[in-house]
C-alpha cells in the first residue's frame, strides 16, 4: 500500500531542502515529502477552511533532537494508523536535531511560544473543526506555555484531546500548566516512562524531575484532570517510526490513534483492554502497560 504523504504546510523552521530533495525512500515503503509550498497567513487559514472526510484537525509539535522531517513523518505515523481524514499539522520549532545539543533545544523550545500563540490565534478562525493536539518532550513545554498565555487572555479556543507523551516539564510546573490550561483542554492525557533515557538526563541537569519521567520501582506523577499511562513496558522510544504493526513499540501509537479518531473521550481501559491500573497518590487512579 502505498504511504505518500503531501506537505502543504510549515511553520517556522528552515529544513535541509538538499536531502529532501535527494531522499531515495519509496511511496510503498516509506512515508515521504513528496512537496513544500510555502503559505501566507491568509492562505493557510483558507486551506484549512478546505472540506475534508472530518471535521477536525491534528497538530503535532515535536520534542528535543527531531529535524524537521522527522517531526513531518511522525506526524503521518500518527495520521495513517488513526486513518486520520481531518487536516494534519505540525508546528516545527527550531530543534538542531543533534543528541549533544540539548542546552540550544532547550532554549529554542523555551523562546517558541509567541510563534506557536499566534498559529493558535488562526486557528480559532477555522470555526466548527475539533482540534487535537499531541506534543512530544520539549514540545509540551512549548504547548502548555503558549497555552497558559491563551488562557490568560481568555482565548476562544476548544481543544478535544491534548496528548502529552513524556512531558520534559518540571513536575511541579506541570501542575500548575494543566491546573490554568483546564478550560481550554479538558481532556488531558500523559504517557510517562522510566525508560526514557532523556528524560533522565534532563532531570539530572535540571536537578527537577520531569513530569513524564517515572523513578524506577514507584508511581508515576500524578494530577488531577490528567489520565496518566505508564508505558516503561514498551521501551525506550514510544513514538518510534515501525511499520510492524505488532511491534510493542507501537503501542503508544496505537493509543493515540483511538484517542484523536473517536468523538468522545474515552477512558484508557475503554481503548485498550491490555491494560492494567493502579490508585496512587491522594486515590487518583493511574494505568500501564504490562511488562
Amino acid at each position: 500500500m502505498e504511504r505518500p504523504f503531501d506537505i502543504w504546510q510549515a511553520l517556522y523552521q528552515p529544513w535541509n531542502i538538499w536531502k529532501v530533495l535527494t531522499d531515495k525512500e519509496s511511496d510503498g515503503e516509506h512515508f515521504r515529502i513528496r512537496g513544500i509550498t510555502p503559505l501566507g497567513e491568509r492562505q493557510f487559514v483558507e486551506a484549512l477552511r478546505t472540506r475534508t472526510e472530518s471535521d477536525a484537525m491534528l497538530l503535532f509539535v515535536h520534542g528535543y533532537n527531531t529535524s524537521f522531517e522527522r517531526a513531518i513523518f511522525k506526524a503521518a505515523q500518527m495520521a495513517y494508523d488513526a486513518n486520520f481524514k481531518g487536516h494534519v499539522l505540525v508546528f516545527s520549532w527550531p530543534s538542531a536535531d543533534a543528541l549533544a545539543d540539548y542546552d540550544y533545544d532547550q532554549v529554542a523550545a523555551d523562546t517558541s511560544k509567541n510563534d506557536l500563540l499566534k498559529v493558535f490565534q488562526l486557528l480559532k478562525e477555522v470555526s466548527g473543526k475539533k482540534l487535537y493536539i499531541v506534543a512530544h518532550s520539549l514540545g509540551n513545554r512549548v504547548v502548555l506555555d503558549t497555552l497558559e498565555l491563551a488562557a490568560a487572555k481568555n482565548a476562544d479556543l476548544k481543544i478535544s484531546e491534548l496528548v502529552m507523551a513524556a512531558p520534559d516539564v518540571d513536575y511541579i510546573r506541570y501542575g500548575d500548566a494543566t491546573r490554568a490550561i483546564k478550560a481550554l483542554a479538558r481532556n488531558m492525557t500523559m504517557y510517562a516512562s522510566s525508560a526514557d533515557w532523556a528524560l533522565t538526563v534532563s532531570g539530572f541537569k535540571a536537578r527537577a524531575i520531569r513530569a513524564g519521567y517515572i523513578d524506577s520501582g514507584k508511581e508515576p506523577n500524578l494530577y488531577s484532570g490528567v489520565d496518566t499511562i505508564d508505558v516503561t513496558a514498551v521501551g525506550e522510544d514510544m513514538l518510534k517510526i515501525n511499520h510492524d504493526t505488532q511491534s510493542t513499540s507501537r503501542m503508544v501509537l496505537e493509543d493515540i490513534g483511538h484517542l484523536i479518531s473517536s468523538r468522545v473521550h474515552q477512558l484508557p481501559e475503554e481503548r485498550i483492554t491490555t491494560l492494567k491500573s493502579l490508585v496512587g497518590k491522594q486515590s487518583m487512579k493511574y494505568w500501564y502497560y504490562p511488562q
